[in-house]
C-alpha cells in the first residue's frame, strides 16, 4: 500500500508540475492525461485485490474502468485537436469519448442502485431544479438583458448543459450512496463516495468555465479548468486507494 501510495504521489506531482509550469512538451492537456492514466493504473490494482482478472471482473469494475479509459483517449485527443489541430470543433471524437465515458459511469451507479436502493425521484427532482435554473439565467442573460452574445452555436449550447448535468448525477449520486453505505458498513468505505462527489464537483466547475467560455468567448485563458479536471482526477484516484486499503482489511481478516 505504501508503494502504492507513493506511485500516486509521485504522478500526482508531475502532473501538477506540467500545469503550473505552462509547458506541456507541446501538447495541450498532458497533466489531465498523466492523471488520467494513473487513475486506471489504480483501478486495476484494484481488480486484482479483488482476485479478479481483466477477464473476470465484476460488472462495476469494468464499467468504471472502461469509463476512464473513455476519459484517457478523449483527453489525448483533446489535446490532439486543440494543440495540433488548433481547433476546438464539436462534435469531435474527443467529445463522444467524453460522453462514453460519462454513460459507463452512469452504468456503474445505476448497476450499484440495485443494492442501495435509493428513490429515483431525488436525483431527477435535484437534475431538473439544475437545468431549469441554468437555462433561465441563461435566457434573463443573453436574450432578455442582453448581457452577452452566443458565439457559440446550437450544439455548444447543449453541451453547455449535458456535462454539467452528468456531474450533478455524480454529485448527487455519492452523497445519497455515502449515507447509505454509512448504514450499511462496518468499515469507513463509505469516506470514497464522498470524495467520488468531491470529484464531480470539480468536474462540474471545469465543464462549466469550459462551456461558458465556449459559448460567450469570455477569455482565451482556460488553463482553470484543466486544473479542476486535473484535480477531479486525482481526488477519484484517492476515492479508489481507499477502496484498496479497506480491501486489503478485509484480505488480512480473512
Amino acid at each position: 500500500m505504501k508503494s502504492l501510495v507513493l506511485v500516486f504521489v509521485a504522478f500526482g506531482t508531475i502532473s501538477f508540475l506540467f500545469y503550473f509550469a505552462g509547458s506541456y512538451l507541446g501538447y495541450y492537456n498532458l497533466p489531465n492525461i498523466i492523471s488520467c492514466g494513473i487513475v486506471i493504473y489504480l483501478i486495476l490494482f484494484l481488480i486484482r485485490r479483488t482476485r479478479n482478472s481483466l477477464l473476470r471482473m465484476d460488472r462495476p469494475q469494468l464499467f468504471l474502468l472502461l469509463s476512464f479509459v473513455c476519459w484517457f483517449l478523449a483527453e489525448a485527443m483533446f489535446g490532439y485537436y486543440r494543440r495540433v489541430l488548433n481547433t476546438d470543433q464539436y462534435l469531435s471524437m474527443a467529445d463522444i469519448f467524453y460522453f462514453a465515458g460519462y454513460i459507463f459511469l452512469i452504468l456503474l451507479l445505476w448497476r450499484l442502485n440495485k443494492t442501495y436502493k435509493i428513490e429515483l425521484s431525488i436525483f431527477v427532482s435535484l437534475l431538473v431544479t439544475f437545468f431549469l435554473f441554468a437555462f433561465y439565467v441563461l435566457y434573463i442573460s443573453v436574450f432578455i438583458f442582453n448581457l452577452y452574445s452566443l458565439r457559440g452555436d446550437f450544439v455548444d449550447l447543449i453541451l453547455v448543459f449535458a456535462y454539467p448535468f452528468f456531474d450533478l448525477f455524480i454529485i448527487i449520486s455519492g452523497v445519497q450512496y455515502y449515507f447509505r453505505e454509512k448504514d450499511i458498513s462496518l468499515n469507513k468505505e463509505y469516506l470514497s463516495w464522498l470524495l467520488i462527489s468531491a470529484c464531480g464537483f470539480f468536474f462540474f466547475l471545469a465543464d462549466i468555465i469550459f462551456g461558458f467560455n465556449d459559448l460567450f468567448g469570455f477569455t482565451q485563458d482556460d488553463h482553470l479548468f484543466k486544473l479542476f479536471f486535473n484535480v477531479g482526477y486525482l481526488i477519484l484516484g484517492i476515492a479508489i486507494m481507499t477502496r484498496i486499503f479497506y480491501v486489503n482489511i478485509h484480505s488480512r481478516n480473512d
